[in-house]
């Protein structure tokens, strides 16, 4: 008998000892297949280092539940709503990981670790005995390798200083998309109540055309308040006027703001929507973290101390004339973020053109709503980015806007040509505020407002085919949908009304269910 409990005995401890292995190699598995989610560039950016480190982006896997904020028609709580949501969710599942970072138990060396509640992510600059040990913790989804940004483009030759006879009211490309037909009867639209988010190099903020639709401009008392108004989060790496607050380091920024919203009341009329209001973040380029930074600010602007966060006073529509090469996702989860809380996210196609396929990211992310550039003479330009999209598989980008030798506001209270993609995506961003000033009713309806623009875009053919598209098709990956024609889309929505009430049978009298109208 005592043979046969030995026996036994033995039998149950092999059995422990099976599932207890078991149980070891499948979480073992379970941290290796965390660990495959590294994107192969991230080593190649660590091999290529001088110090052994590379900048990388931890993603968690647990993403806040949104699906609720389209319901919201308050803007205030929209925003609020939203902001709560990323907050907790981040808070909950980067817990672990930023305790190991305080206590120091993480292996190798971490230099800089930040944490971002916008897309649920941690920037990690390390060697790759921290990745590694990163890459297996139990909340992290995948890791991605930082994007490279490509330069913004630089002013052509001096056009003329302020007050020069080279002012000559209206600029071309903002009468080019009917911009001036929404000014006036019986829209009389130029964009009041509406605040667009420039990020970009900076802006010189007192710039004869730019001051007094700066909202942190207050003209009845005289002074400027650039809390929640202007972000800076990085001056070390680029400047900060201590005598203003703001800066622009390049001239790029001042001159994409002056065609949202420009104009200095007399001839120098550059901007599509000039009663909008403009905020800015300086997010254009040192780094990704100054990317991730300035579109987080954007949800939720925060004084100059960057303290009391306030959704409410986030812009209705952002302006990105910036990027770099294709094929990068990094900003794909902040746009949807944006999107969610009701702020259309506008992107320049990039200037890699004119073969196809050259779609910078993050234009051709698919929240993202991609602007390619076009001329005097609606021919779209040789640098501007073709499609097809890489991730979404369609045409790319959405629409074009005029790009070519766009005359504009610059530092010195001057006045400068430029062209790129970069000066095409401001003429879309004021033209949506020009037709969220027509209906105000279309705040937050992003796809709405997509849509409206692609479907009154002025259709344009090429003779490039991309994958298999003629340039001839509509849309084509040269020109998207076309040239954006404001005044067309404000006319579809002058027009639009609201139907009210049931669907009834014509025979009984009663509602049909589930009836719908579209």
């Amino acid at each position: 008998m005592s043979q046969k409990i030995k026996v036994f005995g033995l039998f149950a401890l092999g059995v422990a000892l099976f599932i207890f292995s078991a149980l070891f190699l499948l979480r073992v598995e379970a941290f290796t297949a965390n660990a495959a989610a590294i994107d192969p560039a991230v080593y190649a950016d660590l091999d290529a280092s001088t110090d052994g480190q590379a900048t990388y982006i931890l993603y968690f896997r647990e993403q806040a539940d949104l699906s609720e904020a389209e319901h919201i028609d308050d803007w205030v709580e929209r925003g609020r709503f939203v902001y709560e949501r990323l907050r907790t969710t981040a808070a909950r599942s980067q817990r672990a990981v930023q305790a190991k970072h305080a206590l120091g138990v993480i292996p190798g060396q971490v230099t800089e670790f930040q944490p971002f509640w916008i897309a649920n992510v941690v920037v990690v600059r390390g060697d790759r005995e921290a990745l590694d040990y990163l890459a297996r913790q139990p909340h992290v989804a995948r890791v991605l390798p930082e994007m490279k940004y490509d330069p913004p483009e630089p002013p052509v030759a001096l056009d003329q200083p302020a007050g020069s006879v080279a002012a000559t009211g209206v600029e071309w490309g903002v009468a080019q998309i009917n911009a001036e037909a929404v000014w006036t009867a019986p829209y009389n639209s130029r964009g009041a109540g509406i605040v667009i988010g420039m990020i970009d190099t900076g802006v010189q903020w007192d710039h004869p055309a730019l001051m007094a639709h700066y909202r942190g401009w207050d003209a009845n008392a005289g002074r400027v308040d650039h809390n929640y108004n202007w972000f800076n989060p990085e001056p070390e790496n680029t400047c900060d006027d201590a005598a203003t607050g703001t800066c622009d380091w390049h001239g790029h920024g001042t001159h994409t703001t002056g065609t949202t919203v420009g104009g200095d009341g007399g001839d120098n009329q550059i901007g599509v929507a000039p009663d909008a209001k403009w905020i800015h973040a300086l997010g254009c380029c040192p780094s990704n973290e100054a990317g991730l930074r300035t579109m987080q600010w954007m949800l939720a602007p925060t004084d100059l101390q960057g303290r009391n966060p306030d959704p409410a006073l986030r812009p209705h529509v952002i302006n990105n004339s910036w990027g770099g090469p294709g094929g990068s996702l990094i900003f794909q989860d902040i746009m949807a973020v944006l999107k969610a809380a009701g702020t259309m996210v506008v992107f320049s196609a990039g200037n890699s053109g004119s073969a196809c396929g050259t779609l910078g990211s993050p234009s051709d992310n698919p929240a993202a709503f991609s602007v390619g550039a076009t001329d005097r003479w609606n021919s779209v330009t040789g640098f501007s980015s073709r499609g097809p999209n890489p991730f979404s598989g369609k045409t790319g980008p959405e629409i074009t806007a005029p790009g070519s030798q766009i005359r504009s506001s610059y530092p010195g209270s001057a006045y400068r040509l430029s062209s790129g993609t970069s000066m095409a995506a401001p003429h879309v961003t004021g033209a949506v505020a020009l037709l969220l000033s027509v209906e105000p009713d279309l705040i937050g309806k992003v796809d709405q407002i997509e849509e409206l623009l692609r479907r009154t875009a002025v259709p344009l053919v090429s003779s490039q085919t991309c994958d298999g598209v003629a340039g001839s098709e509509i849309p084509n990956n040269a020109y998207g949908w076309g040239r954006i024609d404001v005044a067309a889309a404000a006319g579809m929505i002058w027009q639009a009304g609201t139907y009210v009430g049931n669907i009834r049978d014509v025979e009984t009298g009663l509602p049909v269910p589930g009836a719908t109208i579209a």
